[in-house]
C-alpha cells in the first residue's frame, strides 16, 4: 500500500450567492486556503502514485484568482474540494480510476480552524 500526501496552499477571493451569511454574500472576500491531498493506492503508474508537480499545477489554477470568475459553481470550500478531487482523478489512467484501486481525500482549510474533506 502506498500513501501519497501533499500539502499545498493558494490564495483566492470569492463571493457566495446563497444565503449563508451577510458577510460572505455581500462582500467579495479572500482566504489563504490550505489543501491536503491524500491518495492511498496499491497501483503505481510508471513507478509513482502520481506526480506531485501535476497535483500542484491543478491547485495553482486557483491561486490569486476570483473563484467566481473561473469556476462554474458556487465556490464554497465543499465544492472546491470536490472540484480538486475530480481534477486529480483525471491524472489516473482509465483502468485504475475505480475506487477499488485507490482512495483520494481532499481536505481544504478556509481558515486555521475550519476545514472540509471530500472523499469517496
Amino acid at each position: 500500500m502506498y500513501i501519497l500526501k501533499l500539502q499545498h496552499s493558494f490564495s483566492a477571493a470569492h463571493k457566495l450567492t446563497h444565503a449563508y451569511s451577510k458577510e460572505c454574500n455581500d462582500n467579495i472576500h479572500g482566504h489563504n486556503f490550505k489543501v491536503l491531498i491524500r491518495i492511498q493506492t496499491h497501483e503505481l503508474v510508471n513507478g509513482m502514485v502520481v506526480d506531485f508537480k501535476k497535483i500542484k499545477e491543478i491547485i495553482n489554477q486557483l491561486d490569486h484568482k476570483n473563484l467566481n470568475d473561473i469556476l462554474k459553481f458556487e465556490p464554497t470550500a465543499e465544492n472546491i474540494a470536490k472540484f480538486l478531487y475530480d481534477e486529480i482523478l483525471k491524472l489516473f489512467p482509465e483502468d485504475i480510476k475505480n475506487p477499488n484501486y485507490h482512495s483520494i481525500n481532499v481536505t481544504i482549510w478556509e481558515s486555521d480552524n475550519a476545514s472540509i474533506t471530500y472523499l469517496i
